[in-house]
């Protein structure tokens, strides 16, 4: 079921089969001795937050499997959000896992996704919430013109739901107090 929000921010709910999400929860499953810290990474996430290298070739089977159960509908659906993107646009796949910490909570600062082999943002943005766990904040915020913050679209992150939007919009998440977080992040290019 579809849920247009304010300036182009869409968001999908029971977005995967319950089969395609047990696959994919199963590979993220599988990632779980390859979680490092963001910061380590030189990445976004500050506190708790965590995310898989993409150039570490012995996780590529597992990203595959992740890509596989989600990348089909999630072209999809940011298709049927209007967004124009190449018949075979590049897709790059993130996941991130953010554990809730009263003292030192995970969040991420604002910021538009970005690339290394790309000179330009993405076309559109999918945030996956492939597990949420007795979460206390950790909601995104998507700023409604350029880095304003002062009124953002707010989406609380909910288990199997999609939301994209523009990849030049800035984007932050909101300290995680308490409980898990576990993302996937589809850029299309």
């Amino acid at each position: 079921m579809a849920e247009p929000l304010a300036n182009g921010v869409h968001i999908r709910r029971d977005f995967l089969s319950l089969s395609a999400l047990l696959k994919l929860l199963g590979g993220l499953d599988r990632l779980s001795p390859r979680w490092e810290s963001s910061e380590a990474l030189g990445l976004l996430g500050r506190g708790k937050t965590t995310q898989i290298r993409a150039a570490d070739i012995a996780v590529q089977a597992q990203i595959d499997e992740i890509g596989h159960a989600i990348a089909p509908g999630a072209l999809l659906w940011a298709r049927t959000c209007g967004f124009r993107l190449p018949a075979a646009p590049q897709i790059q796949l993130f996941p991130v896992r953010m554990v809730g910490d009263a003292e030192t909570p995970a969040y991420q600062d604002p910021h538009v996704d970005s690339s290394a082999s790309q000179p330009n943002p993405p076309i559109c943005t999918n945030v996956f919430y492939a597990r949420t766990q007795a979460i206390e904040g950790g909601d995104l915020l998507v700023a409604k013109s350029g880095s304003d913050f002062s009124d953002p679209i707010v989406v609380q992150p909910t288990t199997n739901t999609l939301v994209t939007f523009a990849g030049d919009r800035v984007h932050c998440i909101r300290p995680l107090y308490a409980g898990e977080r576990l993302s996937v992040v589809l850029n299309f290019y």
